[in-house]
């Protein structure tokens, strides 16, 4: 399956969020009489103590896995975080396979919930052209939302506007969403023979040419197909070679408004002709273009790979079986042919790195779309700038860790500077409960957007998984795709046809064939469609742009 469709999670926390939620309510003014303040020093008459604000009600359209209990009475998270940002929460609960035809039901009757978080992809888009949600153009800005600012950049915002205005708050989820990879060496090999993961192209290319005299029977660099014509070509294995030259397959770029295509780039041309020459000299598998995942797993572990593009999140398994297999070979595999879990042990085969610069010392990393939801706040909603604030709160650093790690001491703690999440430990995985009968549902009361990873996130996951996230999401050469929330009916249409031609010329071309035939590809790639896809991204742009 690729690496496209795995999600951020991997393992990692015992509880996340079981679905997408929707705020929906009215709000109540009215406030309860305070205590007497102190006699006043200037008048020495009594003053009355200003009136306490009512918690502002909104009751939550939440997807549930129907399956597990639940008891939102019972809800010691949600119960803090409504006494955090003065919030009275009513949830009614939505089995997650029901969610998006709930929340539809709702719109299409007018019953606009006050916030939601909603797919940008159709349902928000759609939504907010029909004018169901209010314009927070001129209310979004560094005075009176810096945590959203400070969450959301402004160019995410720019993606996510509607006919130049923008609709709602953009949010992910976490931050190993979309394309996260890295580049793997076997550590121990590199150790072996005197040597430093490699930075820059040229330092690679030495590398693995050493690789091949010294080691003849180990295959420099591995690559492994996925289903044809999907948008990424041999389902990543040469990012780092493209990424060297300043492309990467099937993504569309922009400048100035003028789109263009990665798989037609001249600089596409020479990286094919450099790959064909690494192809040549024996540097890359010869079985690339064939072979699955599971077939470059089976020569990983039994010491026939030195280096891959590799899923962020599978090196940690991987470092396991290479040393499993060494074990046995040396004959101290524990009889029962097993490890104990080795997530929380520094990586002992493996090396991870992130993009090889080119000459011109600069290289581009593919990552995914910035982010797939929007919270948008109802045009009806009786007090939009109540609302906003109380989301705009939700965001301060010290309300974030409550709405996505709980209570601190309780469902997590800082030990010598670092967070450690308790809930693990103290729920049961069945009922979710603790042996209060409480449940501890963290990450499922939230605003927090994800874009740029969770507050203190990769202290929460296993040393191996932490370094090897921390490497994909903190590489600085990435880039996304300019099509991502742009309209083109020919994309849709025509673009699993034009990357099914793609990945044939290109693997043909690294298997030795003519050049010629990256020449032929890019007349054909603007003729069948290729063309008229840039034309209607330029026009969406516009549209989006309010151009």
């Amino acid at each position: 399956m690729s690496k496209q469709t795995k999600a951020w999670g991997y393992g990692m926390l015992s509880v996340v969020l079981a679905g997408t939620v929707t705020l929906v309510g009215c709000s109540k003014d009215t406030g309860t009489s305070g205590g007497t303040a102190a006699p006043s020093t200037s008048t020495g008459s009594a003053q009355p103590a200003p009136k306490a604000e009512a918690p502002y009600e909104l009751s939550w359209l939440k997807a549930q896995d129907i399956s597990k209990p639940y008891d939102p009475a019972k809800d010691v998270v949600l119960q803090a975080v409504e006494k955090k940002l003065n919030v009275k929460i009513v949830p009614e609960m939505v089995d997650v396979q029901q969610y998006k035809t709930k929340l539809n039901l709702k719109m299409a009757s007018g019953s606009i919930p006050d916030v939601v978080r909603i797919d940008f992809a159709d349902d928000f888009q759609k939504y907010a052209q029909q004018g169901a949600f209010l314009d927070l153009t001129n209310l979004i800005n560094e005075k009176d939302t810096p945590n959203i600012l400070k969450e959301v950049p402004k160019e995410v915002f720019e993606q996510a506007k509607v006919n130049g205005k923008i609709y709602g708050i953009p949010y992910q989820g976490g931050p190993g969403a979309g394309y996260r990879w890295n580049l793997v060496f076997r550590k121990d090999f590199l150790d072996g023979m005197g040597v430093k993961a490699p930075k820059t192209l040229d330092e690679y290319y030495n590398l693995l040419k050493k690789v091949k005299a010294e080691k003849p029977d180990v295959i420099p660099l591995g690559g492994y197909t996925a289903q044809i014509g999907q948008q990424k070509y041999a389902n990543n294995s040469f990012d780092h070679i493209f990424g060297a030259f300043g492309v990467t397959p099937g993504y569309f770029t922009q400048k100035d408004g003028t789109f263009g295509s990665y798989d037609i780039d001249p600089k596409m041309r020479e990286a094919l002709l450099y790959l064909q020459k690494m192809y040549g000299e024996g540097l890359i598998d010869k079985e690339f273009a064939t072979i699955k995942e599971e077939q470059l797993r089976a020569k990983l572990y039994s010491g026939k790979l030195f280096s891959w593009m590799g899923w962020w999140s599978t090196a940690n398994d991987y470092d396991t079986q290479v040393e499993m297999n060494e074990l046995k070979k040396s004959g101290k595999l524990a009889a029962d042919a097993t490890l104990p879990s080795q997530a929380d042990q520094p990586y002992k085969y493996l090396t991870l790195t992130d993009s090889l610069v080119g000459s011109d010392g600069k290289a581009v990393a593919p990552t995914g779309a910035p982010f797939a939801q929007m919270h948008a706040i109802s045009a009806k909603t009786k007090d939009p700038k109540k609302v906003l604030s109380i989301i705009e709160n939700s965001l301060s650093a010290e309300n974030q860790m409550l709405s996505v790690w709980g209570i601190e001491g309780e469902d997590y703690k800082i030990d010598n500077g670092k967070m450690k999440v308790l809930t693990n430990d103290i729920i049961d995985q069945k009922t979710m409960q603790d042996k209060s009968g409480n449940f501890r549902g963290v990450q499922s009361y939230l605003f927090a957007p994800g874009l740029n990873g969770w507050p203190r996130y990769l202290e929460s996951l296993p040393l191996r998984s932490s370094q090897a996230l921390d490497v994909a999401i903190h590489n600085k050469y990435q880039i996304t795709d300019a099509s991502n929330y742009l309209d083109s009916p020919t994309k849709i249409a025509k673009l699993v046809e034009l990357n099914t031609m793609r990945d044939s010329v290109f693997t043909q071309i690294i298997m030795g064939g003519d050049i010629k035939k990256f020449d032929e590809f890019v007349d054909k790639w603007k003729a069948q469609g290729g063309t008229q896809i840039l034309k209607e991204l330029e026009e969406s742009f516009k549209k989006k742009s309010g151009k």
